[in-house]
């Protein structure tokens, strides 16, 4: 008999694997910006989800601080090539990116190495 974890995993296993397939038709519908659109408010929101974690126990002192070499970490990776999520021609109005971004490229990729450096020296101290 199956333990009660074991059932679970099968079933998201085959939840996902259905959920998987069914979509696999309307990814193909999205255009390579669109995708590429999600993929960047994706992981844009990671960041700020890891950011705002890292707030509530620095800040708020949220009894979560074994946590913060987690978060940390994970800020590090998601910045590692934060240019690569704004391709040309995926700059359209809907998706609330900056159009500075874009306009002044040399500039925001000057930023992106900034924060990338800053997540590191985060985590280091953590």
């Amino acid at each position: 008999m199956k333990s009660l974890a074991g059932l679970f995993t099968t079933a998201a296993v085959a939840a996902a694997l259905t959920l998987g397939l069914g979509a696999t038709s309307a990814v193909h519908a999205f255009d390579e910006h669109e995708s590429t659109i999600d993929y960047r408010q994706g992981v844009m929101s990671a960041i700020g989800g890891n950011v705002g974690a890292i707030a509530a126990v620095v800040v708020d002192g949220a009894d979560y601080g074994d946590n913060l070499q987690m978060h940390t970490s994970q800020l590090v990776d998601l910045s590692q090539d934060i240019p690569s999520l704004f391709p040309e021609g995926s700059d359209f109005p809907e998706t609330d990116a900056k159009e500075e971004i874009w306009d002044d490229w040399e500039r925001f990729e000057e930023l992106a190495s900034d924060t990338r450096e800053a997540a590191e020296a985060l985590h280091t101290a953590v």
